[in-house]
């Protein structure tokens, strides 16, 4: 009987484990218009760890890099949009990338 509940046990918590890992690094990202028209985002993840250095593009509707530059320390990014419809996005890493379309951008 001991086998078995060892067993039992093991994959009980190897689940558990695997479980808590998959839904614990999640990307949080939000963009919005400052007072001086410069576009503010701000980057982490769910588990509150940091996304410091991380990247960030923003495209133009074609996918065209305009910009690309890195989450700061202050876990923000801002830039001054740049003329008709863009896109930010968020590369969280581990396959985390997030868009914003700048139709969605609001103040």
């Amino acid at each position: 009987m001991k086998p078995i509940r060892c067993v039992l046990q093991t994959a009980v918590l190897g689940t558990l484990v695997l479980s808590q890992a998959a839904l614990a690094h999640g990307p949080v990202f939000d963009c919005y218009i400052e007072q001086d028209d410069w576009v503010k985002c701000e980057a982490g993840f769910t588990d509150g760890s940091s996304a410091a250095g991380r990247k960030i593009h923003v495209q133009d509707a074609s996918g065209k890099v305009l910009l690309d530059g890195s989450v700061a320390a202050d876990s923000t990014y801002g830039f001054k949009p740049p003329a008709g419809d863009y896109a930010v996005v968020f590369l969280g890493g581990d396959g985390h990338a997030v868009t914003i379309q700048s139709s969605d951008i609001t103040r």
